[in-house]
């Protein structure tokens, strides 16, 4: 048998091994940037925390957020890169920072998963390596509506508040699915889809949805949180409306580092003179079976 045969049949006994993903080389490198985005509390104009975004570095291919997930998706590694943006976001958050609290973004499948077989070890773990106490830290569950398993998220952000966290149910719309989910998991803080809050100028029935929203999120003691506010009148509206907390480019920028301080153009407006939207006077209603949001605006908000 001729060398070259013989090498032919050991590379067919053994395969070439499979390059790694992209993925894996930005996971291993820790090739990911964080920005963070405040978060203001309307009446006060005070920074209650920061948002972090995390991305792919610049000029790369996985740059974008969605890229990022995508590629995650497809190599099956979504639970090990949400892990590596929460590490990457407290890294550049965590202990130098002395003040508000930290939104994390973690998708309702992760958190799931990550409640097995030890509840939240690896998560508590970034916490501690960091220096950054539970108290301070909001995770924001992402993709709920994908989650079929809503006993075990249920008992995922029970855990999570236990060990001292707060939880955010993000892009909540006035859908039943949505406020039973809210009435469900009693999170602290309740982030609105960003559909909810643009262009509130040209559509006065969004006001109507977001006072009542707020009424709800009165009664249920949660913080109710406008996202994609850009400009001086969608400020005002938003907090005329009764909306405690409030995000979005006019209030600032998502940018690498944190920022202590509102911008004098939003300060502006949150100084001018108004009166607090009066308190609901009766008692809660906790169910959604006769919301009278359908009645009020209509279905187009409750797809």
């Amino acid at each position: 048998m001729s060398d070259v045969s013989l090498v032919h049949r050991l590379l067919l006994r053994w395969p070439a091994k499979t390059p790694p993903h992209p993925l894996q080389a930005v996971l291993e490198q820790g090739a990911l940037e964080t920005l963070y985005q405040p978060i203001i509390a309307l009446q006060s104009g005070a920074i209650d925390g920061h948002e972090a975004l995390v991305r792919g570095q610049k000029d790369s291919e996985m740059e974008s957020p969605q890229a990022l997930l995508d590629a995650a998706q497809l190599a099956q590694m979504q639970i090990e890169l949400e892990l590596a943006c929460v590490g990457r976001a407290l890294q550049g958050w965590g202990y130098p920072h002395t003040g508000g609290r930290i939104y994390l973004n973690l998708s309702a499948h992760t958190l799931v998963a990550l409640s097995e077989p030890k509840p939240f070890q690896r998560l508590e773990g970034l916490f501690l390596a960091h220096r950054v106490p539970c108290k301070r830290v909001v995770v924001e569950v992402t993709q709920h509506r994908k989650l079929k398993e809503m006993d075990a998220l249920e008992r995922c952000t029970t855990a999570l508040q236990a060990l001292g966290c707060a939880i955010a149910l993000d892009d909540v719309k006035a859908s039943q699915r949505s406020l039973d989910l809210w009435l469900r998991l009693k999170p602290s803080v309740v982030k609105l889809d960003s559909r909810m809050t643009m262009d509130l100028q040209q559509d006065p029935a969004k006001a109507k949805v977001l006072r009542t929203l707020s009424n709800l999120a009165f009664k249920t003691g949660a913080s109710l949180v406008a996202k994609a506010v850009e400009d001086a009148e969608d400020l005002r509206i938003v907090r005329d409306a009764g909306v405690h907390l409030a995000q979005g480019h006019f209030l600032g920028f998502p940018a690498p580092a944190v920022v202590d301080t509102l911008n004098l153009r939003a300060r502006n407006v949150l100084a001018e003179k108004w009166t607090p939207p009066e308190p609901p006077s009766r008692p809660a209603e906790l169910s959604t079976a006769d919301s009278g949001l359908q009645k009020l605006v209509g279905p187009r908000w409750f797809d």
